[in-house]
């Protein structure tokens, strides 16, 4: 069973952050390592509760960076960019199903998709 801990370690391996930094954000990094499970394991449909897949540990350690770095993972293959009220006009972009979104894109929706449950 992989925990916070050991994606904090395999972001340091990665060279994403250093021991010092690792230390002193200790608390900040568990908070959207947490989220990257929380949203991984809700797209695959998997109770939060559950432990992490070993399967999903490396797009975990991914995701959960890019939410460090201010990217968010949307799990809808459209995008609302604007709303507008006078006779309702929706208007969406694109996005990969399970994909993150930030300072680097990543798709990892055909890993995701192997562990996805049905509702």
């Amino acid at each position: 069973m992989k925990t916070a801990n050991d994606v904090i370690q395999e972001w340091i391996k990665r060279g994403y952050v250093t021991s010092e930094q690792a230390q002193s954000n200790k608390d900040m990094y568990e908070s959207y390592i947490t989220q990257a499970k929380d949203s991984i394991l809700s797209f695959c449909n998997i109770p939060l509760a559950a432990n992490m897949p070993d399967g999903l540990f490396y797009p975990w350690v991914e995701i959960g960076y890019s939410f460090s770095q201010g990217g968010n993972m949307t799990s809808g293959g459209m995008v609302v960019k604007s709303i507008s009220e006078g006779d309702t006009s929706i208007t969406y972009g694109s996005a990969e199903s399970g994909s993150v979104e930030g300072s680097s894109t990543v798709d990892y929706t055909s890993i995701l998709n192997r562990f996805r449950r049905l509702p």
